[in-house]
């Protein structure tokens, strides 16, 4: 799953970044009602991930990179 960020241009929802999608493809748009909204979602997602980001990089071969 990959969040990207968008914009509506009036007529349309944008994506502000090239994605490869192939036809069909489904996707779900989530609208904020407010900037603090939409920074309380990405803070949410952020927390939601951190204990696999955690499990990730917490490994002895990460380790090898903490001598750096």
């Amino acid at each position: 799953m990959r969040h990207v960020s968008a914009h509506y241009d009036g007529e349309k929802v944008v994506l502000d970044e090239p994605v490869s999608l192939s036809a069909n493809t489904q996707v779900e748009v989530v609208i904020p009602d407010s900037k603090e909204e939409l920074t309380t979602l990405r803070t949410d997602v952020f927390l939601a991930s951190l204990p696999s980001l955690t499990r990730m990089w917490d490994n002895p071969r990460d380790a090898e990179y903490d001598k750096l």
